[in-house]
């Protein structure tokens, strides 16, 4: 289980790509980077998370993430996805328009609205030598994309070397004891400043964010079938299996053994 800062999409000058079922099916690891990610459901079903905000996407609905949002998508059954990969100095005034706001709900599931997005974004890349009309798509549908987003103000200016660091640290050592005072002894921050600039910088609480991490652990040693529910649940960090299955239903309204059943039968 890891959440890391993605060297290799920083690096990449790649625009836009498809991801079929088998790139995407099991991963189960937060990216953030600096990049825009717009992320599309072609067929099939993908189990979306930005930040604190979950959702099960389905054909033509579509995921925003923006710079430095920890990002998690994973395919539920057979699936094909396609992503526009936006680097933020391409589109500045979009970039400006973000600019130290939190994305309340960063799902577009009206299917029409989807529908014009890609219908620009086969235009844009049909036109990948004309640099006008490529760069002139960017904008509409970065344009249509904003009309869609309810922002929010962050209250706290955003340190990106500070929220890498705490992504950072949680990834190391989720699966032992994190608590605000180890927090605050690390970052040499107060208590009470460490938990409010995660939850404004990310928009999810600190402890939430951990049992995430934990679970998505979990999930991954309980697809080997030798493992039991007990092993995956200490081994991911969590005190007790009754607070495993206590933090399980309360993120997917299920138990583990409904859950797996009911991706067994997506496969099938």
């Amino acid at each position: 289980m890891h959440t890391h800062f993605d060297v290799e999409r920083e690096r990449s000058n790649e625009l836009y790509k498809e991801i079929t079922n088998d790139n995407i099916d099991g991963q189960c690891h937060f990216n953030f980077h600096s990049q825009i990610e717009l992320y599309f459901v072609d067929e099939g079903e993908i189990d979306a998370c930005i930040n604190s905000e979950r959702r099960l996407l389905k054909k033509d609905q579509m995921a925003v993430a923006l710079s430095y949002d920890a990002h998690l998508f994973r395919s539920i059954g057979n699936s094909t996805s396609s992503i526009l990969i936006i680097p933020p100095d391409i589109c500045r005034e979009f970039s400006l328009a973000v600019q130290n706001k939190r994305v309340k709900n960063p799902f577009i599931c009206d299917e029409e609205t989807v529908k014009q997005i890609k219908f620009f974004l086969n235009a844009l890349k049909t036109e990948s030598n004309n640099e006008v009309k490529h760069r002139g798509f960017l904008y509409i549908i970065l344009g249509i994309v904003l009309e869609n987003l309810f922002l929010e103000n962050k209250e706290t200016a955003i340190d990106t070397e500070l929220s890498s660091q705490i992504l950072f640290y949680l990834n190391k050592n989720f699966h032992k004891e994190i608590t605000l005072d180890s927090l605050s002894a690390t970052f040499g921050y107060s208590k009470t400043y460490i938990s409010h600039y995660f939850k404004d910088c990310f928009g999810i609480g600190i402890t939430r964010y951990v049992n995430i991490l934990r679970l998505r652990n979990a999930m991954k040693l309980m697809r080997e079938a030798s493992n039991t529910h007990t092993y995956c649940a200490l081994e991911s960090g969590f005190t007790s299996i009754r607070t495993f299955y206590r933090v399980f239903k309360s993120e997917f309204g299920c138990t583990p053994s409904d859950y797996f059943a009911s991706q067994n039968s997506h496969m099938n």
